[in-house]
């Protein structure tokens, strides 16, 4: 597995960063159209947000990042401002946190971080691909929900709240 301490001794999220920069603003690519550039380096961003390590293979089927306490996290990353993220009701159980991470104006933020049957529970199931829909809006809105919450996982290190 690639660590948070190797993705940073590596300077990789850095590199991934000006490669999309030089996409954008050189080869004036739209961010949205660098979906996979963009989710690579969502990967990395949750990686070391959490200090975990990357999954074993690119594209494991339902996760992305193994948190340092063992939670598998699924990572979604968007250039978009609105719309949604898919979620796979197929590999939905193979995850149990999810992060939605957003990239704006050369940065990432963190939309969501928290349970994945959470955000499963407020997206709509799109029937004809198999996916949940979780809606950008909603995400944030389940995020700051969190936050005026107290959190009972505060003490259980990485495990976001429910």
């Amino acid at each position: 597995m690639i660590t948070s301490e190797k993705i940073r001794e590596l300077r990789l999220l850095d590199r991934y960063l000006e490669l999309l920069r030089l996409e954008v603003d050189e080869l004036g690519v739209k961010p949205t159209e660098l979906r996979h550039l963009i989710g690579r380096i969502g990967e990395f961003y949750c990686a070391l947000t959490v200090d975990g390590s990357l999954a074993i293979q690119t594209n494991q089927p339902g996760f992305d990042v193994l948190s340092p306490a063992g939670r598998r996290i699924s990572v979604k990353t968007t250039a978009q401002s609105s719309g949604f993220v898919a979620i796979s009701k197929s590999t939905e159980g193979e995850a149990d946190d999810l992060m939605v991470v957003r990239y704006k104006d050369g940065a990432l933020s963190t939309i969501y971080y928290g349970p994945i049957n959470v955000a499963t529970a407020n997206a709509r199931f799109y029937q004809p691909s198999g996916n949940y829909e979780l809606d950008l809006t909603k995400a944030e809105k389940l995020a700051q929900a969190q936050f005026e919450q107290p959190s009972a996982s505060s003490s259980r290190g990485d495990e976001p709240a429910a």
